[in-house]
């Protein structure tokens, strides 16, 4: 062997993988005419024993890689193109392997075409890629059939993926939802106390700017058509990080409507009157409290409080019944709301007594409501079972004073003027002033 015959099958059995070179007749004939001993690595067989029996490595490969392996080899001669091929072989010893092939075809004078290339072990390769898909997979199915909503975020802000479950929690389509600006939020959100939710407390915003996991929120979502219906949604967000940089925000969509309308109706229930649907006692003293302090606060305040009595209501249960006596209360509680402003708290303090709390009321003004309550009733008579009823109230006035140190006492001042009513012959309005 010459020396550059020695230095040429030197280099080529350094090469990973294996060298050759096959010639092939313009009748079909075919056979190495070199082959580099990498090939006992690849397929088991030392180079000898292919030269002698060039098909052992067809019958290698598997069977449902051959059809594509002829058709890849007749497309690569026609367009004189490399032939780059990846098929499936079992080898001498029965190991399942991946090999890679690269050959360039060329056709001589004689019309011998001669196929020059290499063939790997692409094993590695192809089970980490078959590792990544499988994954995929399996993260998709999970995306998909996931019974909360989760969504993604890129490093911008934009919305690259939703999957089934949040499409439906915020009734919009995939189209609407990646369409969406960067950095916005995908839905105007109000907290379970009715307060508003800017753009900035929505926790996936808050992770794509601070880089860190914010706390889950409970948030109310307008959905539907006309943005009419409200869900509740109890957000996550989690950052993902490449590099130290974030890459992706993951946020996770939990209806929570069930537990946040119980929990609502179980505090509407325990701060309000069952029958009337106003506010309790209990409520009214918390609203009352408030006020007082706000009152430290600000000198130039002033506010005052309405104690309520309806007039021989015991009448009204003993000649018509206690069935009535509940119309006559609801009634009550329809024309007091209906003649003080929106601002005002009216609560039902007990029996056929109200409270009224009027903020940011001057003495007059108070008074000027006292009367409009008292002439409410005076006009509007109660129904009950087709028949009318007539009722009438006493009103007692006081001033919310921010100099007393305790807010009972308004409300004492208030029942004293409530008697001086009652002592003048109802239906009149009394100002408990100190």
């Amino acid at each position: 062997m010459s020396e550059d015959t020695q230095l040429i099958t030197d280099l080529a059995d350094a090469v990973p993988g294996a060298l050759y070179r096959i010639e092939s007749s313009a009748y079909g004939d075919w056979s190495f005419s070199y082959l580099s001993n990498g090939i006992e690595a690849l397929y088991g067989f030392t180079a000898k024993e292919v030269l002698d029996d060039p098909m052992v490595l067809n019958r290698c490969m598997h069977e449902d890689d051959l059809p594509g392996y002829a058709q890849a080899n007749i497309v690569a001669f026609e367009k004189q193109a490399v032939l780059d091929y990846e098929y499936r072989i079992t080898t001498r010893v029965g190991e399942l392997r991946w090999v890679g092939l690269k050959a360039v075809p060329r056709q001589v004078d004689d019309g011998t075409i001669t196929w020059t290339g290499i063939m790997l072990d692409i094993t590695k390769r192809k089970r980490t890629e078959e590792a990544l898909a499988s994954s995929e997979l399996r993260f998709r199915t999970v995306f998909e059939e996931a019974p909360q909503g989760i969504m993604l975020r890129d490093q911008l802000g934009k919305v690259v993926d939703a999957n089934p479950a949040a499409l439906r929690l915020l009734t919009q389509s995939l189209t609407e939802v990646l369409s969406q600006p960067a950095m916005q939020p995908l839905f105007d959100a109000i907290a379970p106390d009715g307060s508003s939710i800017t753009a900035d407390e929505h926790p996936d915003l808050i992770a794509l700017r601070t880089g860190k996991r914010p706390a889950s929120t409970v948030m109310g979502a307008s959905v539907g058509l006309g943005k009419k219906e409200r869900v509740w949604l109890r957000v996550s967000a989690t950052p993902i990080l490449r590099d130290g940089a974030i890459d992706r925000v993951v946020s996770t969509l939990e209806d929570v409507t069930d537990g946040v309308e119980l929990t609502r109706k179980m505090r509407q229930e325990a701060e309000t009157d069952f029958l009337t649907k106003l506010l309790n006692r209990r409520s009214f003293m918390a609203r009352l409290t408030a006020e007082a302090e706000r009152l430290t606060l600000d000198v130039d305040r002033c506010s005052a409080v309405l104690a309520i009595d309806l007039d021989h209501f015991k009448a009204v249960n003993d000649s018509f019944g206690h069935a009535a006596g509940d119309a006559v209360l609801v009634h009550a509680a329809g024309v007091i709301t209906d003649s003080v402003r929106a601002s005002d708290t009216v609560a039902r303090s007990g029996g056929e007594e109200f409270l009224v709390l009027l903020p940011d009321t001057t003495p007059d003004g108070a008074l000027s409501i006292a009367e409009r309550v008292r002439a409410g009733f005076e006009e509007r008579s109660a129904e009950y079972e087709g028949e009318p009823i007539a009722v009438t109230a006493s009103i007692g006035l006081s001033l919310l004073d921010r100099n007393d140190g305790d807010i009972s006492e308004a409300l004492i001042y208030a029942d004293a003027a409530l008697y001086e009513a009652k002592a003048a012959g109802r239906n009149t309005v009394v100002a408990g002033w100190r």
